[in-house]
């Protein structure tokens, strides 16, 4: 899909919200002066609904701000956006400057944003710099930049917040922007989960982005981390080596059940239990059966995918809808 019928669907998106909020507004108006279509008459009816609005306000003003940003002059909402201090309002402004930069193919004007997520002082205001960039092509702005600021840079801030705002970026950028399709974003975790220093962000990374279309040294990247000291992101990278692509299947497969066999944590082995079934699925029932005894207490997760996979099911998440029926 080309990034002009992206653009269309994000603002169609963006409308049918708004207009699915038509009791909100109305509910709105008793607690917002009449709406002033100017940069600073949005962020203070903002700054209200963050400060004492319901969830529904929160995020009707939020929605309202972007839809209106779209034919705001760009350099009032760079102007507002160097003064901001509030954490809630400038996530909200970048989120309208990141849809507005979306919108006209513009990534430049993102380069703001980015500068106060890598050099304003206070970790809140880095976090949310970082998480207005949210729902959008970042990782393709960012590249577009010239690489002056990266993922792979702001993974390793001192803040756990900002850390985990561009773990959730990225999550979100493949699954609700691109439908876990994108090569770049899913190449991008990879990346991003190895030069992170926190476990927890990259198992999150590896967990829940997409591996369908990355490279063989992406793989490769991925199978690297079957080695961390973390048994969380082990388990993280077992699961998605089950997702990478069929011609990546036999190696990823074989690292699998290598670490199967000589991992002692009870998660990891059943992660890679997890990740051999979905590279397979039916065809994988023989190596899963050759596993049996090779630690008891995990032959009853092995008997348990093997009668999934005989089903013969065609999609992997009927496979895993039914596992998960069958353990609960």
């Amino acid at each position: 899909m080309s990034p002009l019928s992206m653009k269309r669907m994000g603002r169609a998106a963006l409308l049918v919200a708004l207009s699915s909020l038509t009791p909100v507004t109305a509910r709105a108006e008793a607690t917002l002066r009449p709406a002033q279509c100017t940069v600073q008459g949005m962020l203070d009816d903002v700054r209200v609904a963050m400060k004492n609005g319901s969830l529904a306000l929160k995020r009707y003003v939020k929605m309202r701000l972007k839809e209106a940003a779209l034919a705001m002059p760009a350099e009032s909402l760079l102007a507002a956006l160097q003064g901001e201090r509030d954490p809630e309002v400038l996530e909200a402004l970048g989120a309208a400057l990141a849809t507005k930069a979306s919108n006209a193919e513009n990534p430049g004007l993102i380069q703001p944003l980015l500068a106060r997520a890598t050099g304003d002082s206070d970790p809140a205001l880095r976090a949310a710099a970082v998480r207005g960039l949210r729902g959008v092509p970042s990782v393709e702005f960012m590249e577009k930049n010239g690489g002056v600021v990266t993922y792979e840079q702001l993974v390793r801030d001192a803040s756990p917040e900002v850390r985990a705002a561009v773990a959730d970026n990225i999550v979100s950028e493949s699954a609700d922007v691109y439908s876990g399709h994108d090569r770049r974003v899913s190449e991008a975790a990879v990346s991003v989960a190895a030069a992170s220093e926190d476990p927890e962000v990259a198992a999150k990374l590896l967990r829940e982005v997409s591996m369908e279309a990355v490279s063989h040294e992406a793989v490769e990247q991925v199978t690297r981390q079957l080695r961390s000291e973390n048994p969380e992101l082990r388990a993280a990278a077992a699961t998605a080596l089950g997702g990478v692509p069929g011609g990546e299947s036999a190696g990823a497969r074989g690292s699998l059940v290598d670490l199967f066999r000589e991992d002692k944590d009870p998660a990891v082995r059943k992660a890679a239990l997890q990740g051999i079934a979905r590279l397979g699925q039916a065809h994988a029932v023989p190596v899963l059966e050759s596993l049996r005894g090779v630690d008891r207490a995990m032959d009853a997760e092995i008997d348990a995918w093997v009668s999934v996979l005989k089903l013969n099911l065609q999609e992997w998440e009927l496979v895993l809808r039914e596992k998960q029926r069958r353990r609960r």
